[in-house]
């Protein structure tokens, strides 16, 4: 009977130690996407970014757009690539209760609105599972890119 006891306990404790390393690997293959993303912008390779997204050819304008935004801009959004040292996966549920997916998301204040008139660039990097951690699920990353670099 102890030993039924021991193996349940042992059991228990090996599939959390799976679910804890399982998860670590998402998040390890997510951070090394959103480096690659960066790698990416930073010099302008819009065939190399489309290769990090979800069925790309959807929104292929739209892409091409925000990708040479960012490139544009990528000075003062990243600055010594500070934003490749922070990158935080987080969860979250946008689609449903029961669709459960992962983001790393960053705000960038504009630096010199003194008045504070300008609403903080958004940039959301979206990953579902079924699609793979290796692959930007969302293909409009940004929000409020709109005349935030003047």
């Amino acid at each position: 009977m102890k030993i039924i006891k021991y193996i349940s306990i042992l059991s228990i404790l090996f599939s959390v130690s799976c679910c804890v390393n399982q998860k670590k690997k998402d998040e390890e293959q997510i951070k090394e996407t959103v480096q690659k993303f960066w790698e990416k912008a930073k010099i302008n390779d819009f065939e190399g970014y489309k290769s990090l997204v979800a069925d790309p050819d959807i929104f292929l304008g739209v892409m091409q757009v925000e990708l040479n935004f960012i490139h544009k801009n990528y000075d003062k959004i990243n600055p010594n690539d500070i934003l490749l040292k922070n990158i935080k996966v987080k969860d979250t549920s946008i689609a449903g209760p029961n669709v459960h997916q992962k983001y790393v998301q960053y705000v960038i204040k504009k630096e010199n609105d003194t008045t504070y008139l300008k609403k903080p660039l958004i940039i959301t990097l979206l990953f579902y599972k079924p699609v793979g951690y290796d692959k930007i699920f969302n293909r409009k990353i940004l929000q409020n890119h709109i005349d935030w670099d003047k």
